[in-house]
């Protein structure tokens, strides 16, 4: 199941009208390929390495469109609550999470007059988990860093310990799952059902052998998102000329500086038995509360931005990879089979540029001129913005 990464196919669609191009840097969007630049050898080497770019690009932005990633990370549409959660675990998008982010409080608050939204901290999470893995991380059946979940009960109310529990047995619900057999039918997964790296529909396996599993550190650690999720003493400011009307490239700029003050509650549940070594936040910041550790100077919750989490994370999926050789074989087969289908693809596409011209592709068009900018210093991408620079598309947080 290579979904949501691209299929080789037997023709691609031509290189945009010219009308369409003024979305592209227009430096090299109306710089044509001819007999006095023609492509060099190394030239079409470095060609098919920004085809791998576009393919994982591509893979990124169709993952981050899909429900459970656009609407789930809102709390005023399809984020479930956890009493839904525990019905919902036959869902795809439930495995193959490292964690998950726990939104508090009524879903009329979900906002913030400085920006923030639910699913703004969603994108920006996607982004900063890519960025982690330089850009190419495994999106095979539904990897991604974390599911969101809301719980609906105020932050006067709110109480880590009952997270905790309802966690233990969101947990224990998916465990009871693992073995069962199921039938995907992919019915709402467009485009899927004609690839053949998917399962059959009429045959039998379980969850584990159809390749979905509860993340290794599911368990351990989770998130919490909560009204301090912009401190009170944001050192950012809102922009008082910013308004609905304002452009994508107007309020991208505003939240590239906003959403690294953005901090979450990342809260050790002591369900770590099965790691190598019990889960530790001493190498972070100070704890909240000296109340908070269970006696033995063992932190048990911190406050920290979403690149720390999940950077902190990330290393701690390392470190156990490196502990447990299964565990770093699973992880290498996922690597090694988006690997090869993006060789597939970049060659699928070569093949077809040769019978229609390196600008009558429009991959290979767009690879072109990605390496003409990059010789320049300069990037050329759809729907660049010329002030922000944000690149890749997928990187966006004002438009999910």
């Amino acid at each position: 199941m290579l979904w949501p990464y691209p299929v080789p196919s037997p023709t691609y669609p031509a290189a945009p009208r010219e009308e369409s191009q003024a979305r592209f840097n227009q430096k090299y969007a109306r710089k044509a390929l001819n007999a006095s630049n023609r492509l060099t050898m190394d030239e079409l080497e470095l060609v098919r390495r920004h085809l791998s770019d576009l393919y994982y690009e591509a893979a990124a932005l169709c993952l981050r469109f899909e429900p459970p990633f656009s609407h789930g990370w809102s709390r005023t549409l399809l984020m479930p609550k956890p009493a839904e959660a525990f019905l919902r675990t036959d869902e795809l998008d439930f495995w193959n999470k490292q964690t998950a982010v726990y939104f508090i409080g009524d879903s009329r608050y979900s906002g913030h007059d400085h920006g923030y939204t639910d699913r703004r901290l969603g994108a920006y999470i996607y982004r900063e988990w890519h960025r982690v893995h330089d850009g190419r991380p495994n999106l095979q059946r539904y990897n991604f860093f974390a599911k969101a979940l809301q719980v609906t009960k105020s932050s006067e109310s709110f109480d880590v310990a009952a997270i905790i529990d309802i966690h233990r047995r969101l947990c224990n619900s998916m465990s009871a799952k693992l073995n069962k057999e199921v039938i995907f039918r992919y019915h709402f997964l467009a485009g899927e059902v004609k690839s053949t790296k998917i399962p059959q529909a009429d045959i039998a396996k379980t969850w584990r052998e159809h390749g979905f599993t509860m993340g290794h550190l599911f368990r351990a650690v989770l998130l919490v998102a909560d009204e301090n999720v912009i401190p009170e003493t944001c050192p950012v400011q809102p922009e008082s000329g910013l308004s609905d009307d304002s452009t994508l490239e107007e309020t991208a700029a505003w939240l590239e500086r906003l959403m690294p003050e953005c901090r979450v509650l990342m809260v050790r549940t002591g369900d770590d038995a099965h790691l190598s070594r019990p889960v530790s936040f001493a190498s972070l910041v100070d704890p909240l509360n000296s109340d908070q550790g269970d006696g033995s100077g063992q932190v048990d919750m911190v406050r920290v931005t979403v690149p720390v989490a999940i950077r902190f994370l990330h290393e701690l999926q390392v470190q156990e990879e490196a502990a447990y050789p299964d565990l770093r074989r699973v992880a290498d087969r996922m690597t090694e089979e988006r690997e090869r289908a993006c060789r597939e693809w970049v060659d699928s596409v070569m093949r077809h540029a040769e019978d229609v011209g390196m600008d009558g592709n429009m991959y290979t068009w767009q690879a072109v001129r990605r390496m003409w900018a990059a010789r320049d210093g300069e990037t050329f991408s759809d729907g660049q913005g010329d002030e922000t620079r944000l690149f890749p598309l997928y990187s966006w947080t004002c438009i999910w």
